[in-house]
């Protein structure tokens, strides 16, 4: 017996579509990698490890009363369950507990949520040198803390992480904010239109406030970014008002965020280059339709919005699978829908605001030097991948077959951003005209004795599976 609906991915828009679609007496399933609900935003906000949860802020609390919602959906839940195929048929394979595990749904809704857009600076692949998003990893899951480290890049999720780290008495060595000048005034004139998204803006301000009275050294319009250091990290030089260093044993880099794709492209679903987010997005329609009827999208997966738009793209796709169930008409749909179609139109502004102001350099975006190594897996620097270019390789898919820049374990995740953005350098064209990888399943590292053990799910024996 097939499910009515698999979404993948249990963040904000995972957790809000569940409730839902299980609401409606859909038959859902739930397949997501943590071991609880939650998503990156929401991570073990319900079991934190922190004696006061309350430092991490307001945002993040809100998220255990969705978690409690989701929980009691009446949803199926499967925890630790890594998807590395989805079939055309409405089939979906999975990893649980080093065994493989088949499903078959009438309707999919991805919700993958986002990745930190990589920052490859000359040594950003030197151990001591990790992603804000890992900080607030450790932060949130295991209470850990790095003192003493250095913060560079931009964007709210990098001031996020500092006052977080701030507010739990943790030194820093300094945030050194990358940021051009220039995005200031390129955002100035969307200002205004912001404001109707005031609390977000407020929000953003406060946390730069906290940052300031602090008293950490706080350095602006930061360029020329290296690691320091040959064996491991021994902290970071740049450039702000004349050269500068500092010294510490870990470094978090943080350059903004961009849809998780890599599971909508094995599909071969449309995507779409964004100019204004620079990067690529799922191509779906205002209901989260993707190119493939019975295939949905939602959450920062399909594009970056945040958290709470995410919960309203969630609830707003939910609600079109629930028309191509059968279970409520197009009245209905489109009625349930108003409020959250009003607030993403509101959000739209603020968002256009965001992007603008925190546009990636495009230095810190392209590695220049030719030793920086663009591909973690392969060990391909910036020179391997010029040679390979000027052996004709003018795509990625060239490119990864001469030089096997993206065959790795991340399967083109770290590198694929950059690959795309290099060639469309060298080649004098577009991001769009380049294009990307082409992915296929398996999207995950098997070994045989995994892949031999297999089990078969239905709707009916997915309680016991799950438990």
């Amino acid at each position: 017996m097939a499910f009515d609906c698999a979404i993948i991915g249990a963040g904000p828009a995972g957790m809000s579509a569940a409730i839902s679609l299980s609401a409606a007496g859909a038959d859902t399933i739930v397949l997501d990698r943590a071991p609880r609900a939650g998503g990156q935003i929401y991570r073990s906000v319900a079991d934190s490890p922190l004696a006061d949860v309350s430092l991490l802020g307001e945002e993040y609390l809100q998220g255990a009363a969705l978690i409690e919602a989701y929980e009691n959906s009446g949803a199926t839940h499967m925890a630790d369950a890594d998807v590395w195929h989805i079939g055309s048929d409405g089939t979906i394979l999975f990893s649980r507990d080093g065994e493989t595990h088949q499903i078959q749904t009438r309707e999919i809704l991805i919700c993958p949520g986002a990745m930190e857009r990589p920052m490859p600076i000359p040594g950003w692949t030197l151990p001591g040198v990790m992603t804000a998003g890992s900080a607030q990893v450790m932060l949130k899951s295991d209470a850990v803390t790095a003192e003493n480290a250095v913060f560079a890049g931009s964007g709210p999720l990098l001031y996020l992480i500092v006052a977080q780290y701030l507010r739990l008495g943790v030194k820093v060595a300094g945030l050194v904010d990358t940021t051009p000048l220039a995005n200031y005034r390129s955002a100035m004139h969307l200002g205004p239109s912001a404001l109707r998204s005031w609390p977000m803006l407020h929000k953003g301000l406060s946390l730069l406030r906290e940052i300031r009275a602090s008293g950490i050294p706080f350095y602006r319009n930061a360029r020329e970014l290296r690691i320091l250091g040959d064996q491991r990290a021994e902290g970071l030089s740049f450039h702000s008002n004349g050269r500068r260093d500092i010294r510490s044993d870990t470094v978090f880099l943080h350059h903004g965020v961009i849809p998780q794709t890599n599971i909508t492209r094995a599909l071969g679903l449309d995507h779409v280059w964004s100019d204004i987010q620079k990067c690529w997005h799922v191509k779906s329609n205002a209901w989260g339709q993707s190119s493939s009827p019975h295939i949905s999208v939602a959450g920062d997966g399909a594009r970056i919005s945040g958290a709470e738009a995410a919960q309203s793209s969630g609830r707003v796709a939910a609600a079109n699978i629930l028309t191509r169930l059968g279970r409520i008409n197009l009245q209905d749909r489109d009625q349930q829908c108003r409020l959250d179609h009003a607030f993403l139109a509101k959000q739209a502004p603020f968002r256009r605001f965001i992007d603008t102001l925190y546009n990636p350099a495009p230095a810190l975006s392209l590695p220049e030097d030719p030793d920086t190594l663009v591909c973690r897996c392969e060990e391909q620097s910036v020179q391997n991948l010029r040679d390979g270019f000027d052996k004709g390789a003018a795509n990625p898919n060239a490119l990864k077959s001469l030089t096997r820049c993206g065959m790795g374990p991340c399967q083109g995740r770290q590198c694929g951003p950059i690959v795309t953005g290099l060639l469309a350098k060298w080649r004098g064209i577009s991001e769009a005209d380049v294009g990307y990888y082409r992915l296929r399943s398996p999207q995950r590292l098997l070994n045989l004795k995994e892949f031999s053990r297999f089990h078969a799910l239905s709707a009916q024996s997915d309680k016991e599976a799950a438990e």
